[in-house]
């Protein structure tokens, strides 16, 4: 049963508000030049995905708030003819391309097209307010999932992720991030019209090297050339040469692998990816965005599958680095979060594990001068005020579960943090950091960390933060005189930068090129068995 139930709103002009504290949900579409009005609001409880959407505006005729006369102006129709916006709305959820369950939407729709050709033949005010009740529920159910995907993230991520809260249905998402895969999406279903590419089979040797004719040459010109990597005009010769060799190491590149320009298995068994499995993982990357992203026109964003940190400002980008994230063990968890302050000079706090499993038993062994190499010192306090000898401790008579003592690593250049780490607190303890170890990015697979992110660039990323809506700016050698003095100091970030730490397999930079990165943790492995 549908139950309706009215409501009296009044208002004092043209841009009225609610008094009512006991509508459910209210959406305001971005099309609409004129919303609700009325003495009456429709709400459906089917189901806790159907909220009623509220679409008229209240005109009043008098000045007075007691006068009772209002003019309803409906979303969906003029008069009694139906707009224009209803069969653009039908129209959009229809073609979407970009939706995971778009097969969800299909009995709403049919059913709001069987009313509509009621209506045609018999217009009653009946019909119309079912029409309306219809069509606010479509348009709810379209923008829920365009701006928070299809589905709850808990069976996909398990733990490893914090919702994002306080979404916004009242219009449709725009962020970069989608923009990039949307686009993305594209090329490659303008590839699929196209018939995609044939599969590639080479017998009788495992690699395919530079400078030496093969048979299969021909078709792998063609084959990279379909993606736009080979952008020769000679696809008959049987040479390996340098121009293919190029566009290899391009294709290598774009798809996670090292860029040797060598055709081996692995290399192969890339070129041997569908285009529907290709239009298929774009699919589960943008359901996965949505799940997280918001219309945030400055952002700092972490790729965790494809190992690097992207600044936003206004849809642009503005700044990159290679970062290193956490391993599959380890794994670096999926928010959005907000950047609230930097810490210059850190101490390192030895977490449990790597206490058990490496200082502990150092110190029971009496190694106290390999951890002090490593200026790790032990406090009674988490922030080394009250410090304690090595020595003045039986350490033989502490476990790990039951020391009271904190390690500290103190600020300087050994320190694991490097020189600067930035917080945004959470309930797993993850940050952006600084590191002493930068050979590591020297490496194209890079989840090594605990799950921590490591930023390559955190003196440019500090910089380009802390000078933002600043009319003074902070230069390089102020940054670093302070960095110099070896004091830890903490410096707030107003306002606070939105962060988020995503994982996308898929994903287009800014020149254009498309990448396919590896599935470090199984997320879309994971996704395509529970989805299908």
């Amino acid at each position: 049963m549908i139950k309706r139930v009215f409501l009296f709103i009044f208002v004092v002009n043209l841009q009225a508000e609610y008094l009512s504290q006991t509508i459910l949900t209210s959406i305001k579409s971005s099309e609409s030049s004129s919303v609700v009005a009325s003495s009456s609001v429709s709400s459906e409880a089917n189901s806790s995905s159907k909220s009623e959407h509220l679409v008229d505006n209240a005109k009043n005729s008098s000045s007075s708030q007691n006068s009772s006369t209002s003019v309803i102006i409906s979303k969906w129709f003029e008069g009694e003819e139906i707009r224009e916006t209803l069969f653009k709305l039908i129209e959009r959820v229809q073609t979407d391309e970009t939706i995971l369950c778009k097969s969800r939407f299909r009995k709403q729709v049919r059913k709001l097209s069987d009313l509509i050709e009621n209506y045609s033949k018999n217009p009653t005010p009946t019909l119309r307010k079912r029409i309306e009740s219809v069509a606010n529920n479509l348009e709810f159910s379209y923008l829920k999932v365009v701006n928070s995907g299809c589905f709850n993230p808990a069976p996909f991520l398990r733990k490893d992720y914090i919702p994002c809260k306080s979404k916004d249905f009242t219009k449709k998402l725009h962020s970069p991030i989608l923009d990039r895969l949307y686009k993305m999406l594209k090329f490659y279903k303008k590839l699929k019209l196209k018939g995609g590419w044939e599969k590639i089979e080479i017998k009788d040797i495992l690699y395919l090297r530079p400078n030496e004719e093969y048979d299969e040459i021909p078709l792998i010109r063609k084959r990279l050339a379909q993606e736009g990597f080979y952008k020769g005009d000679d696809f008959n010769s049987t040479l390996f040469d340098e121009n293919l060799t190029k566009s290899v190491m391009e294709f290598q590149k774009s798809h996670g692998l090292k860029p040797d320009g060598v055709i081996g298995p692995m290399t192969l068994a890339q070129m041997n990816i569908s285009v529907e499995e290709k239009i298929g993982k774009i699919l589960l990357n943008i359901e996965r965005a949505r799940w997280f992203l918001k219309d945030d026109p400055f952002f700092v964003f972490v790729d965790i599958p494809g190992f690097f940190l992207e600044v936003f400002d206004e849809n642009r980008s503005v700044f990159k680095s290679d970062v290193i994230v956490g391993r599959r063990s380890r794994p670096t968890p999926q928010m959005r979060h907000e950047i609230s302050y930097a810490v210059l000079n850190p101490y390192w706090r030895a977490p449990k594990t790597i206490i058990k499993e490496d200082i502990l038993p150092q110190l029971k062994a009496g190694k106290f001068s390999k951890i002090r190499a490593k200026r790790i010192i032990a406090s009674l306090d988490p922030y080394g005020r009250e410090r304690v000898r090595f020595e003045d401790v039986d350490w033989n008579n502490f476990s790990a579960d039951d020391l009271p003592f904190y390690f500290l690593q103190l600020p300087g250049p050994k320190n694991f943090l490097g020189f600067i780490k930035f917080m945004f607190p959470n309930r797993f303890d993850v940050y952006l950091h600084d590191t002493n170890s930068r050979r590591l990015f020297k490496y194209s697979y890079r989840a090594l960390s605990s799950g921590c992110v490591r930023v390559k660039k955190p003196i440019e990323l500090y910089h380009l933060l802390i000078n933002r809506n600043r009319s003074e700016k902070i230069d390089y050698r102020d940054i670093f005189s302070r960095l110099w003095k070896n004091r830890t100091k903490k410096v707030y970030l107003k306002p606070k930068v939105p962060v988020y730490l995503l994982y996308l397999t898929t994903f287009m930079d800014e020149k254009g090129n498309y990448y396919f990165y590896p599935d470090i943790y199984g997320i879309d492995k994971k996704m395509e068995e529970l989805v299908r």
